[in-house]
């Protein structure tokens, strides 16, 4: 378990040298490097629209299971989600 850690450690570090050597490459170049936008609120938001499109896919991915199984009985028949 420890190799491992000191592995994971080791690939993250070299990891970190390539990505400051290229930024140090372009900052000697003349061009600026612009950080990514980051706003918390914006990606909170897109989040939780992913996680409910997830959601309806999921209900609606059960209910056509339902229809393609469905022979005249109950039986194969699985609960859709979010319906009581």
């Amino acid at each position: 378990m420890e190799v491992l850690l000191i592995l994971t450690v080791g690939a993250v570090n070299i990891l970190c040298f390539f990505i400051g050597a290229k930024v140090g490459q372009t900052v000697a170049r003349g061009k600026t490097v612009k950080a990514p936008d980051i706003n918390p609120a914006k990606a909170l938001r897109e989040h939780r629209a992913q996680k409910e499109a997830d959601k309806e896919a999921k209900r609606l991915e059960v209910i056509m299971n339902n229809i393609d199984t469905y022979d005249g009985t109950g039986q194969g028949q699985r609960e859709v989600p979010g319906v009581k």
